[in-house]
């Protein structure tokens, strides 16, 4: 009777065991999925936006090729992410299947054994068999042991029969799962095909769009000199007022030191014991040295890598950081020290990290205003702005989010977007690595 109990146990634990295993397994993974899909259809949509406004001008422009790129890039990474997500479906189902399987056989198992149990019941169904079984016991205990083994007996038939039932809406449950998983994975196949078509037509777009930009190769060349030329304005600008603050910090310091000196010469010639001042951290590649307080907000800032607000609410990179071909001059390679993020007229500027404003650049044809923020030994720099607001000045403290300006539109381009850079001293890094997904 015992190994009867344990046998049930063992089904029951079994069985639980799995269930749980899968349910830790891949629902966690499976939103994960979802969420990463939504996100990139709302940048689809963000991208819909500045398309049906350049197609409504009927005019062929940068603007519009850039944003058709990133629409395929973003499509393309969609339905990666929904072939995985029917993989996921694809082995959900497959142990859906494997659990139900299990549940049939464990259920065929039970009815067998409650079978023979309601047969060898009916056979001693007879009370005065019962009781003499109980009375012919040889001492006391053994009648006691045999009384119990009756009620285990009966209680062994209840269970059965209670846990019969509990299989069977088991398998009901599991096959309405299935059919649930099934039906998931149909709709995951019919969009990754609605996908596979858009990215069709966007393709195709791109085509010709791309054919009517390159008879423009003279006007595109005059633009992209322009652009060129504005860039290293920019870049000189920074580098310099970068090169200016490791300077006056590291000015600050000598001063600091010099004139600690000079107290601890005055004090050791009064014979006054002078305690040694704790070093002041500095980076050990351009010696610029941090106060305390900026040291904290440069390591905050590394802190946030990968993590970072966007510098406008709504948006997206319609160039990126580095050296990359032009997209319709053949054999001609662009740079760039940050990355444009195109967003809506008018939008705000905003700081991506509290930080100090070390100056306001308003000398680079292009460009428009130029805020660049000091994070300790990091600086981030916001061009193409139409204007500052009020109050944002050199030695202003700004917040996470707090408001700069207002992003400039290019209306001889029709285009709307923001310049981002991100530095780490003197060294230009992808604000992309930074910013949140």
């Amino acid at each position: 009777m015992k190994l009867l109990n344990h046998k049930i146990v063992f089904t029951v634990s079994i069985f639980l065991l799995t269930v749980f295993s899968f349910a830790q397994q891949t629902p966690g993974q499976r939103k994960e999925l979802e969420l990463k899909r939504k996100e990139l259809v709302a940048k689809i949509q963000d991208t819909k936006k500045v398309l049906e406004e350049t197609r409504s001008k009927k005019t062929n422009s940068l603007k519009q090729l850039k944003a058709i790129s990133r629409q395929i890039k973003t499509r393309e990474n969609i339905i990666a992410i929904v072939q995985q997500q029917i993989a996921e479906m694809n082995r959900l189902i497959q142990q859906e299947q494997d659990t139900i399987a299990k549940l049939k056989k464990d259920l065929i198992d039970l009815k067998e054994d409650y079978a023979k149990n309601i047969l060898g019941a009916y056979k001693a169904r007879n009370v005065y068999d019962k009781m003499m079984f109980v009375f012919s016991s040889k001492s006391f205990n053994q009648a006691i042991k045999r009384i119990q083994y009756l009620n285990q007996y009966s209680d062994y038939r209840r269970q059965q029969a209670e846990l019969i039932l509990k299989k069977q809406n088991e398998l009901i449950n599991q096959m309405n799962e299935l059919l649930a998983a099934k039906k998931e994975k149909m709709a995951l196949i019919n969009m990754k095909e609605d996908e596979k078509k858009e990215l069709e037509g966007d393709k195709k777009e791109e085509s010709e769009v791309l054919t009517v930009l390159q008879k423009r190769e003279k006007e595109l060349r005059k633009q992209l000199a322009e652009n060129e030329k504005a860039a290293k304005k920019l870049n000189k600008a920074i580098e310099d007022l970068i090169a200016r603050e490791i300077a006056e910090a590291r000015r600050k310091e000598e001063e600091a030191r010099k004139r600690e000196e000079a107290a601890r010469s005055a004090a050791e010639a009064k014979g006054t014991p002078v305690p040694v001042k704790k070093e002041t951290p500095k980076t050990s590649s351009t010696e610029m040295y941090l106060t305390p307080e900026a040291l904290k907000i440069s390591n905050d800032f590394e802190g946030n890598k990968k993590n970072l607000p966007w510098p406008v609410e709504k948006g997206y990179i319609t160039e990126e950081f580095g050296q990359h071909a032009h997209p319709t001059l053949k054999g001609v390679m662009v740079n760039n020290n940050g990355v444009d993020i195109a967003t809506q007229p008018g939008a705000t500027v905003r700081c991506v990290f509290k930080g100090t404003v070390v100056a306001i650049i308003k000398t680079v044809p292009g460009m428009g205003e130029i805020v660049l923020v000091s994070h300790g030994k990091y600086f981030t720099a916001y061009a193409k702005l139409a204007s500052v607001n009020p109050g944002i000045e050199k030695g202003k403290q700004l917040n996470i989010k707090d408001a700069i300006g207002t992003v400039m539109t290019d209306t001889e381009e029709d285009v709307t977007e923001v310049h981002f850079e991100v530095w780490k001293m003197e060294q230009k890094i992808d604000p992309e690595l930074w910013l949140k997904n």
